[in-house]
């Protein structure tokens, strides 16, 4: 799992070829040389950098921290980067990781504020950072400012989802299990999912199998499944440094782009 922390945040900010100091050879290629690279000439304007990463090639011969960063995530022995970007803005870029034909693509992408984030294609969400998942199919039910708490004063510290009847219910992160049980809404899952990331999953109607306390679980765990009706609620509480986070502003700071925003930041750069 990749973390949004002060220290991912200035590798993600960091640009991965850093320039010469020599003009005379401040060109696209010559700095992808410079830094270890084979470089490419593609169509429509483009180019590319591209290193192979393997076990018995140290990463600190890639020129940036972020390069490392992204090499180190990969989990074949032998891999493949690509730096592709405008022969003419060569910082601009996307960065590729290819593993066994898998590529794992990031977009350094530029917010409103004129700022720079990388963002993962595969997954939307910012990188590095932690990438939540829906626990359901089905979106959160919204609790804006608006919304009247009277009776309901347990929904200040929790979220509630709606779903069909006996549906599963994964973890948002992947993580280890705190605690298991029962209360008065049903079946409850307490999980720590690191970095000062907790999470409270209750009103299950069925509890998943072989869930224990201490166990480390991924996204892929079904912690329980709704009540067997046409539609269900179950709640979720998400803590982030010890203090509750609605789930709708939890899930967007992770994932600042929206799916059409990076479709045609795709088209803009011809990638």
């Amino acid at each position: 799992m990749a973390y949004w922390s002060g220290l991912a945040a200035k590798i993600a900010d960091a640009l991965p070829l850093p320039e010469s100091g020599d003009k005379a050879i401040e060109t696209w290629d010559s700095r992808c040389k410079l830094n270890g690279g084979t470089p490419f000439a593609l169509q429509q304007g483009l180019a590319q950098c591209s290193w192979i990463v393997e076990d018995s090639v140290p990463l600190t011969r890639l020129p940036n921290p972020f390069l490392r960063y992204v090499a180190s995530l990969r989990k074949s022995v032998k891999s493949k980067l690509h730096w592709v970007a405008p022969v003419d803005d060569f910082n601009n870029a996307v960065l590729v990781m290819h593993e066994d034909s898998l590529p794992n693509v990031y977009f350094r992408y530029m917010k409103e504020d004129s700022s720079y984030i990388w963002v993962s294609k595969n997954s939307g969400c910012k990188f590095p950072g932690v990438c939540p998942r829906l626990p359901l199919s089905w979106s959160a039910l919204p609790i804006d400012d608006n919304f009247d708490f009277e009776g309901q004063e347990s929904l200040l510290a929790m979220d509630v989802f709606l779903g069909i009847g006996e549906a599963p219910i994964y973890p948002v992160l992947s993580g280890r299990i705190l605690e298991t049980g029962r209360d008065s809404s049903g079946f409850f899952v307490e999980i720590d999912h690191g970095y000062n990331v907790m999470s409270r999953t209750s009103g299950m109607g069925v509890l998943g199998d072989s869930l224990s306390v201490g166990k480390s679980i991924d996204m892929n765990t079904v912690l329980g499944r709704l009540s067997p009706k046409d539609s269900a609620v179950f709640f979720l509480s998400v803590r982030q440094n010890g203090q509750f986070v609605r789930w709708t502003d939890f899930y967007a700071s992770t994932h600042p782009v929206l799916p059409d925003s990076i479709l045609s930041f795709e088209k803009t750069i011809g990638f």
